[in-house]
């Protein structure tokens, strides 16, 4: 047969002429394709075997670690897994070193707040209470300009029975309620408990203390309520609430912790206002107000968020209330007005000073 590069074929090939006669030949080499038969099974028994991914995945890793006993011993014992085996130690460090750590540093920061004013009190929170064991003795101060008005009563700090407006005295003749009854919120009025009001009133809504920032001090904030009273004839206020602004005092079992008097007052937004500007406190709708008192005002020692807790009263394990707070909160007003109003109405109440409390009615 020719093939591609022979240019003549072979004398043996030549046209006319066909192989020379002569004995049968065996092959030297036998044919490697002898038998070969291309079926099915060949083609699959041909087809060429991939490694799983497992295999491939493995095969990646011993490529850069090598791969461990079960014992957890490396197969190397060259510099590499010297350094693998000081790594691991330094990673199963005990974890509770970190935690004496914290501990320590939650200690430091206690030491540097003090006792009286403990973690959360320190940075503020205006959404909570923490629980206070103690909210201090009051001790001496002075009087002092708060930020954003009024001044504070630090002079009278430990006093007790102190009021900046004093307080007009109940009836003598004055009904009481049955023993042991309790009212269901905080509520005092400058009137006789268990007589229809017949004069001003001015009641505690709600209140608390908080604090915007870590570096905020903090303050109370106390809603007040005020209406007219029995009969037709509005309550014509000074502004800002009586012409001698708000006063507030709160008083523990050691005496006055914190008070200040002139404070500025936050009106209701529909608050109406006569032809003269006074604040009209009308039969219909009454009035509200809210009077701010800065932590400025506490007593030097005494811890804000503890006295708030002491301004509501004791309960049992049913929440029901066992007793009176044991702060008492203050806060009172003075101004003509309330004079003329109890006296047009005939108020067993007599005197200028309208005042609420959280003590419960008795």
């Amino acid at each position: 047969m020719p093939i591609a590069d022979d240019q003549e074929p072979h004398p043996s090939e030549e046209p006319g002429q066909g192989p020379e006669p002569g004995p049968e030949q065996e092959p030297t080499t036998p044919d490697p394709f002898d038998g070969l038969v291309l079926d099915e099974d060949f083609i699959r028994s041909a087809s060429v075997k991939e490694p799983a991914a497992r295999t491939r995945m493995l095969s990646a890793r011993w490529h850069h670690e090598p791969p461990v006993d079960p014992g957890g011993r490396r197969w190397s014992t060259g510099p590499a897994g010297k350094a693998r085996a000081r790594g691991r130690k330094e990673r199963s460090r005990p974890w509770y070193l970190l935690l004496a750590v914290l501990a320590v540093l939650l200690s430091l920061v206690t030491i540097a707040v003090g006792p009286s004013q403990g973690l959360l009190s320190a940075f503020g929170s205006g959404s909570r209470t923490p629980s206070q064991g103690s909210p201090g003795s009051p001790r001496p101060s002075t009087d002092a300009a708060l930020p954003g008005g009024g001044v504070s009563d630090g002079g009278e700090c430990g006093v007790k029975g102190f009021h900046h407006f004093p307080l007009p005295a109940a009836p003598a003749s004055a009904p009481t309620s049955a023993p042991g009854t309790t009212g269901v919120a905080p509520v005092a009025l400058a009137e006789p408990v268990g007589s229809p009001p017949s004069g001003p009133q001015l009641m505690l809504g709600s209140y608390g203390f908080g604090a915007s920032s870590a570096h905020d001090p903090g303050r109370f904030t106390i809603d007040l309520l005020l209406a007219p009273g029995d009969g037709l004839q509005p309550l014509d206020l000074s502004q800002p609430l009586g012409p001698e602004g708000v006063a507030v005092e709160i008083e523990g079992p050691d005496g006055l912790v914190a008070g200040a008097h002139g404070l500025p007052v936050t009106l209701d937004a529909g608050t109406p206002r006569t032809a003269s500007g006074a604040i009209h406190i009308g039969a219909a709708h009454g009035g509200s107000a809210r009077v701010t008192l800065p932590a400025q005002a506490l007593c030097p020692g005494i811890n804000g968020y503890a006295v708030l807790q002491r301004l509501s009263p004791p309960v049992d394990s049913h929440n029901t209330i066992t007793g009176q707070p044991s702060c008492t909160l203050t806060v009172s007003i003075s101004d003509p007005a309330i004079g003329a109003v109890r006296r047009a109405t005939g108020s067993a109440v007599q005197g200028d000073v309208l005042s609420a409390d959280n003590r419960l009615p008795q």
